[in-house]
């Protein structure tokens, strides 16, 4: 009998502490759905009392401008 798993995926977290100040990226969390995402965050980063957080699909984020990785060879 074979167990399937779901496919877990990055998720980035961003907060606010207050009303009016920048939305800044605190971490990021792994789920097997938004929701579950939501949850995780909620729970991973309460040392704040923030006013906002939300999580986004990291596969859904469309860079600008995305640095290269910071040990990647002059080549790469």
């Amino acid at each position: 009998m074979s167990v399937k798993t779901k496919q877990r995926t990055t998720f980035d977290v961003f907060t606010r502490i207050e009303r009016g100040d920048d939305l800044i990226h605190i971490g990021t969390v792994e789920a097997e759905t938004a929701e579950l995402a939501k949850v995780y965050a909620a729970y991973t980063y309460d040392e704040e009392d923030w006013v906002e957080m939300c999580v986004v699909d990291r596969a859904q984020l469309d860079w600008v401008r995305k640095p290269k990785g910071l040990f990647a060879g002059k080549g790469a």
